[in-house]
């Protein structure tokens, strides 16, 4: 029996629930579509696919699995299986040991199976597959795989792969939290990407979690929840301010730091800022400084990995027996419990804010313009010990900041990086001369110099997206 006739058994009322039922947090999905193209995978083979359907489905449990099918979310594809390679450099990994013993759960359709795994208290990698055990499981997976492909997802608090409902196929369940002193709960949320499958009727994923205690996976119709495996060796420390310093930011608000927890994959920080406007954004983080064994001191833009959306991740592998103290407010905060010090930091450490000038127009909707503003570079570059080097007669400007350097040329989209890379950006151009001043359109500071925007003001609610909605950036290294 196909999954069509079942649907036609349902009378008018449960075919209408089926036929609207929304998507939570996802764009609008139709079920009659979705019906379509499951019709379409189990047409490939009729005679084989009708006869299974037959033996193993009844009236009963349609509504579920179309449900299950709508609700199966899809991922963007990456370029490698090893999710070590893929998200963290693999000579780092040090002392610490890969899980690689697999674990399974199957129902009659699937089977989940966890392929390995790297975790510790705050940060977790893991990498599974999703592999078909019946006609129906397979039409499904090469149906998500075939349409579904060419987005990423990620989850808000405790939240699924990618949807809010927890009726997925594969639901990602956090527990606990890292945090040592739980003062403030903080989204905890989970990243999850689509890898390419080493076989024919499988899918694979990796997700990663941070702020986090511990992850699982469930499949859809199990009861069996598989439990992420800790990575025995891996290290951490834990710092609690106090007393809890009360801080002023840059933009007039002020926070309170509770706690601290480092880890060999990442970090949890506890911290909150009572009277952060919501016309405003502050990375806290950013405040962080590192005080190493060598004397030498680490900013967090240095140890952090940024493409990996926002998350409270390493590099590389972090040995915490490099690390000495924690720096925050020119005091530091021991890793071995001793009592803090004063620790003032060089004035290159600290953070800067800059207000935009308009420097060009572009297109907008219909017959409008929009325009786009720009930061001057010197005063970008040079709080933070950089320069800036302009030949006119070219229109090229050279700059350095230490081991970072790029070039950029006035009204060229193009930035020439010091290591012979490039990048071309999707504005017209990065750098203009306004009024005798060099000025800069945002094309990757971090890559490029080292720098980092650590939060916003913006010149009225709800302005996240719009350029022309900043009052002013505040940069960091």
């Amino acid at each position: 029996m196909r999954i069509s006739e079942l649907f036609d058994e349902l009378d008018e009322h449960e075919q209408n629930e089926l036929l609207d039922l929304p998507v939570r947090g996802t764009a609008a999905v139709s079920v009659r579509r979705v019906r379509r193209r499951v019709n379409r995978a189990l047409d490939a083979d009729p005679a084989e696919r009708r006869v299974h359907m037959k033996q193993a489905y009844k009236k009963g449990i349609c509504a579920a699995l179309i449900a299950a099918c709508l609700l199966t979310v899809a991922f963007a594809a990456a370029t490698k299986l090893n999710l070590l390679r893929g998200w963290l450099d693999e000579d780092s990994i040090g002392e610490l040991v890969v899980n690689t013993d697999k674990q399974s759960v199957e129902t009659e359709d699937f089977r989940l199976t966890i392929e390995e795994s790297l975790s510790d208290e705050s940060t977790t990698y893991v990498a599974y597959s999703l592999t078909a055990l019946s006609d129906y499981g397979w039409a499904i997976l090469e149906d998500l795989e075939r349409e579904e492909a060419d987005r990423t997802v990620w989850t808000g608090q405790d939240i699924s792969t990618g949807s809010t409902s927890a009726e997925s196929l594969i639901t990602v369940q956090t527990k606990g939290s890292s945090k040592v002193t739980n003062v403030t709960q903080s989204p905890r949320s989970v990243l999850t990407e689509y890898l390419p499958a080493s076989q024919s009727g499988q899918l694979r994923y990796r997700s990663i979690t941070s702020g986090v205690g511990s992850l699982s996976l469930q499949l859809y119709g199990s009861d069996e929840v598989l439990e992420v495996p800790q990575t025995v060796n891996a290290q951490n420390a834990e710092i609690r301010f106090d007393p809890q310093p009360s801080i002023s930011l840059p933009n007039g608000s002020t926070v309170t730091f509770y706690s601290l927890r480092l880890t060999s994959l990442g970090y949890a920080l506890d911290s909150w800022s009572m009277d952060m406007a919501n016309t405003q954004r502050f990375d806290l983080d950013y405040l962080l400084r590192f005080l190493m064994d060598d004397g030498s001191i680490r900013t967090l833009g240095e140890l952090t990995a940024h493409d990996a959306h926002g998350y409270s991740v390493w590099d590389t592998v972090l040995d915490l027996r490099t690390v000495k103290a924690v720096v925050l407010n020119d005091i530091a905060y021991f890793l071995d419990g001793s009592d803090p010090l004063p620790c003032p930091l060089a004035d290159e450490l600290g953070v800067i804010r800059l207000e935009p000038s308009p420097i060009f127009t572009v297109p907008a909707n219909g017959d409008g313009t929009a325009v786009l503003p720009g930061y001057p570079a010197r005063a970008l570059l040079e709080p933070f010990g950089g320069t800036v080097e302009y030949d006119a007669a070219t229109k090229t400007a050279v700059l350095t900041r230490g081991d970072y350097t790029c070039t950029v040329t006035v009204g060229s989209p193009v930035v020439q990086f010091g290591d012979g890379q490039s990048l071309t950006h999707p504005m017209p151009s990065v750098a203009e001369i306004v009024d005798g001043t060099l000025y800069l359109f945002p094309f990757g500071f971090d890559r490029a110099l080292g720098i980092y925007d650590c939060g916003v003001d913006y010149k009225y609610k709800d302005a996240y997206f719009d350029p022309l909605g900043i009052e002013a950036v505040y940069y960091t290294v």
